[in-house]
C-alpha cells in the first residue's frame, strides 16, 4: 500500500472540475455551431428572398423593353436592347450588374464585374439555373454575386449578373452573433463558477477526511497516533449526509484511538516479557558455547595425539580445566541473573591481553583448517568493562573468522588507540559480504549462506549479542567488507580513565608481531 504521501494527481475535485469544464466546453461548442448555422441560414434565406424578388422584377422589365422596342423575343432582340436594359434596371441595382449573352460574353453594364474565369454562380446560370455566390473581401464586407438566365417564352436569350453589397446586413448579424456569444460565455462562466463552488464545498470534507486517514496511516506506521486530535479535525460541523459521515468518522477515530492505546500497552508488555526471556536464553546458550569450543578443540587434539606430546597434554588439560571452571561459574551466574549488565561491576580491562588469550585459545581450532591467528598490539589498550563479556565478543568474532575464512590464510587481531577511542579489529580473507549483508549481519537470527560456513548449528545470534554487549559498554561494533575481499569486524570503545588503570601496566605491549595494525 505504498502511495506517495501527498495530494492525488487526479483526485475527485480535479476529476469533477475537468468533467464540468469538458461539459461546458462541449455545450459551448454545440451552442456556437448551432447558433452560427442558424444565423447564416437566416442570412441566406433573407438574401434568397431578395434575389427572387429581383429576378421576377428583372424579367418583367426585360419583357416590357422587348415590347417597347419591337424587338424579337430571341438572342438578337436581347442584344439589341442590352444598353436599354442597363439604363432601365438601375432602380433594381443597375450600378452593379452586367448584361451577358447565353455564352457568358459581356454585352453591357459595369465593366468591374467582368471576370476572366467564370464564378460558380455564372456557371450555374450558363446551365440554365439561377444561383448566387457570397464572398467576403474582409471581415467587415460581404458581396453577393447573383446570376440569372433570362427566359422568355421558355427560351433562354441571355444572362443578367448582379453584384449586391450586403455588408450592412452582414455586419449587423455578425454583431448580434458576437453579442450572443459574449452573453452566453458570461452566463456559462457564472454557472461554472457557481457549480465549482458547490462541488468544492461538497468535497472539502471528503478531502479533509482523506488527509486525516492518510495521517492516521502514517502515525500508525510510527506508532504515534493522537486520535483525539484527529477526531476533532474530522468533524466538519455540517448538517447533511457529508456532515454525518464526518461525525461517524470522528467517533470511529476516537474508538480506534482508545483501542490502539490498549493494544500498544499490551504490545509493550508482551515485548518486554518476550525480550527478557529470549535475551536470557540467547545469553545462556552463547555463554556456554564459547568455553565448550576450546574444550572440544583440545580434547580432539589430545585424543589424536594419544599422549605422545607431554607438553600438549599438560597445556590441553590446563585449558580444559580453566574453561570448564569458567563455564561452571557462568552457569551459576546465569542461574542467578538474566541480565549481567545490571549486576556485574565494570573494571579496567586490558583488551589486548584478552585478545591474545582468545587467539591462543582458538589457535588449535584454526590449525584444524590450515589457518593461523596473529595479533598486533603496539600498545596496551585499557577499557572499562566486564572482562568476561568482552572476551565473549572477541571469541565470537575470532570464531566467525575461522568458520567463514579461506583455508591457508591468516586471521589478524589488531588494536590501536586513535582519536580518543580504543579500536580493535578481527580480519579474515574469505567470501566477503555485500552491502545488503553488511546491513543485516547484526540482526538477530540473520545468517549468511550456510553453505560457506565450515560449521552448522549457529542460530545467527552471536553478532546481535556482540552488539548488545558493546552497547552495554557504551561502545559500538561494525563491519567493513566487499565480495571476494577481506572482511574486518571492528569494535570501538572509550579508553578507561587513567585512575582506574594499574600504574605498572600502563606500557604493556604485544611485540609478537611487528606489522602495523590493520583497522582500515
Amino acid at each position: 500500500m505504498s502511495r506517495d504521501k501527498g495530494t492525488y494527481r487526479f483526485g475527485i475535485r480535479r476529476q469533477m472540475t475537468l468533467i464540468l469544464f469538458a461539459v461546458f466546453l462541449a455545450g459551448g461548442g454545440i451552442l456556437y455551431g448551432s447558433l452560427h448555422a442558424k444565423l447564416r441560414q437566416s442570412l441566406e434565406e433573407q438574401i434568397i428572398r431578395e434575389l427572387q424578388s429581383r429576378q421576377e422584377n428583372t424579367l418583367v422589365y426585360i419583357r416590357q423593353l422587348l415590347m417597347l422596342q419591337n424587338a424579337n423575343n430571341d438572342q438578337d432582340g436581347y442584344r439589341q436592347i442590352a444598353d436599354d436594359i442597363v439604363r432601365e434596371l438601375k432602380p433594381l441595382g443597375g450600378r452593379d450588374f452586367s448584361v451577358l449573352d447565353i455564352g457568358g460574353e459581356y454585352l453591357s453594364g459595369n465593366t468591374q464585374l467582368q471576370e476572366g474565369d467564370p464564378s460558380p454562380d455564372l456557371r450555374q446560370a450558363l446551365e440554365g439555373k439561377a444561383a448566387f455566390t457570397m464572398t467576403y473581401p474582409d471581415s467587415d464586407h460581404m458581396f453577393v454575386y447573383f446570376s440569372m438566365p433570362v427566359v422568355i417564352e421558355e427560351r433562354t436569350i441571355g444572362i443578367i449578373r448582379y453584384r449586391t453589397d450586403v455588408s450592412e446586413l452582414f455586419v449587423q448579424i455578425y454583431q448580434s452573433e458576437q453579442q450572443v456569444y459574449r452573453t452566453t460565455a458570461v452566463v456559462f462562466a457564472l454557472i461554472f463558477l457557481l457549480l465549482a463552488f458547490f462541488i468544492n464545498r461538497l468535497l472539502v470534507p471528503v478531502w479533509k477526511l482523506t488527509e486525516i486517514s492518510r495521517q492516521v496511516v502514517l502515525d500508525l506506521s510510527r506508532e504515534q497516533v493522537d486520535m483525539q486530535m484527529l477526531a476533532q479535525l474530522a468533524d466538519s460541523g455540517r448538517r447533511d449526509e457529508v456532515g454525518e459521515l464526518s461525525r461517524n468518522f470522528s467517533v470511529m477515530l476516537e474508538t480506534i484511538g482508545s483501542q490502539f492505546e490498549k493494544m500498544q500497552a499490551d504490545k509493550d508488555q508482551i515485548i518486554r516479557l518476550l525480550g527478557s526471556r529470549q535475551e536470557f536464553y540467547n545469553n545462556m546458550t552463547h555463554e556456554l558455547k564459547t568455553p565448550l569450543t576450546t574444550i572440544q578443540g583440545y580434547a580432539q587434539l589430545m585424543e589424536a595425539d594419544q599422549g605422545a606430546d607431554r607438553q600438549l597434554t599438560d597445556r590441553g588439560l590446563q585449558q580444559i580445566l580453566q574453561e570448564s571452571t569458567r563455564m561452571h561459574q557462568m552457569v551459576l551466574q546465569l542461574l542467578e541473573m538474566s541480565d549481567k549488565s545490571v549486576y556485574m561491576e565494570k573494571k579496567a580491562v586490558e583488551l589486548s591481553c584478552v585478545a591474545r588469550s582468545v587467539a591462543q585459545a582458538l589457535e588449535v581450532k584454526a590449525r584444524r583448517y590450515d589457518m593461523q591467528i596473529k595479533t598486533d598490539f603496539p600498545q596496551a589498550l585499557w577499557v572499562l568493562g566486564v572482562e568476561e563479556r568482552l572476551r565473549q565478543v572477541l571469541i565470537n568474532l575470532a570464531d566467525n573468522a575461522i568458520k567463514y575464512g579461506d583455508s591457508h590464510t591468516t586471521i589478524r587481531m589488531d588494536g590501536i588507540l586513535k582519536n580518543d577511542f580504543v579500536w580493535l579489529a578481527v580480519r579474515n580473507q574469505g567470501k566477503g559480504l555485500n552491502a545488503e549483508e553488511q546491513k543485516k549481519i547484526f540482526e538477530p537470527f540473520y545468517r549468511v549462506d550456510k553453505a560457506y560456513s565450515r560449521e552448522q548449528g549457529s542460530a545467527g545470534l552471536g553478532l546481535s549479542i556482540c552488539r548488545k554487549i558493546m552497547e552495554e559498554h557504551d561502545g559500538s561494533i561494525g563491519v567493513k567488507s566487499r565480495p571476494g575481499g577481506p572482511t574486518v569486524f571492528y569494535i570501538r570503545m572509550k579508553p578507561a580513565p587513567l585512575k582506574s588503570v594499574p600504574h605498572n601496566d600502563l606500557h604493556v605491549a604485544d611485540r609478537s608481531s611487528h606489522e602495523n595494525p590493520r583497522l582500515s
